[in-house]
């Protein structure tokens, strides 16, 4: 699988940016017909709600909308919404292609993981098999996500041949991930708010040799159905130990100082058999 855009130029650790659909509780009324005997928007009276998150449901009554529609002027107002995840402006949902409520298992043979790493005038890239990863949607919400990767699969795809092999099996060494001791690594996700942008801010911890650290990350759904995720995030990997030829660690390596920012992108699109619907 080819990733296209899916990772900024400055180095991070990516989990995949998820674009999901909700509806907008700026519903307008049609245009009345002329000659129809159609109730003008000046005659509706407004109803409150009785919480902000009830806009983004469906089935409100004309007086619900317009009333949902006039409070958005109030930015007291728009704060309650953004508290509730949708952080919606001018009537434009916060989250796109959001999945409806399941449990969306990976096809980790159709699903990609892309690691970048950079030294002075030099950027390594390469891939890390995926393992697991399974996301679950309640209630319109992102409410859990697991991934786990197999780094004793890490390989780089920047180098060829003999270059590529000595690249990769250093990697897999005591001096970076020591794969031998430590074969995987993983990501629980702890919660997830939408960013106003379309996207979701997706917060978790991040395993890495035995080390647990809190880590951010964006994603979007690109597709509902399947399910296709990307996901960008950023780590510093003298966080996790992983020392050789940090700065964060020793002084004086010249061109042989290794940056400790590690970027991700991810790839992940659905194996619809394994799909488990709510009931």
């Amino acid at each position: 699988m080819r990733l296209v855009s899916l990772i900024p130029a400055s180095g991070v650790v990516i989990f995949t940016v998820l674009t999901l659909g909700l509806a907008s509780c700026a519903g307008g009324s049609a245009e009345p017909v002329k000659g129809a005997d159609v109730e003008s928007s000046d005659e509706i009276k407004s109803e409150a709600v009785a919480d902000p998150c009830d806009c983004m449901k469906e089935g409100l009554g004309e007086g619900q909308k317009k009333y949902c529609r006039e409070s958005k002027r109030d930015t007291q107002f728009l704060e309650l919404l953004r508290q509730c995840g949708i952080s919606e402006l001018g009537g434009v949902s916060a989250v796109n292609n959001m999945p409806d409520d399941g449990q969306f298992t990976m096809n980790k043979d159709q699903s990609a993981l892309e690691w970048l790493g950079s030294k002075v005038g030099l950027v390594e890239k390469g891939t890390v098999p995926i393992r697991s990863c399974v996301l679950k949607v309640e209630d319109g919400i992102l409410v859990s996500g697991s991934l786990v990767v197999e780094m004793v699969g890490i390989v780089s795809t920047s180098q060829e041949g003999l270059a590529r092999r000595e690249l990769g099996k250093h990697l897999r060494s005591a001096d970076f991930f020591d794969v031998g001791r430590f074969p995987e690594a993983t990501f629980t996700m702890t919660s997830s708010k939408a960013d106003g942008r379309g996207n979701l801010k997706v917060k978790g911890k991040m395993s890495i040799k035995g080390v647990v650290k809190e880590t951010e990350a964006l994603m979007n759904f690109l597709s509902v159905d399947p399910v296709v995720a990307g996901a960008t995030m950023t780590f510093d990997r003298a966080d996790f130990g992983v020392q050789f030829g940090s700065g964060s660690f020793f002084d004086n390596l010249g061109d042989d100082l290794i940056s400790d920012q590690v970027q991700i992108r991810m790839a992940l699109v659905e194996d619809v058999a394994k799909r488990k619907l709510p009931g």
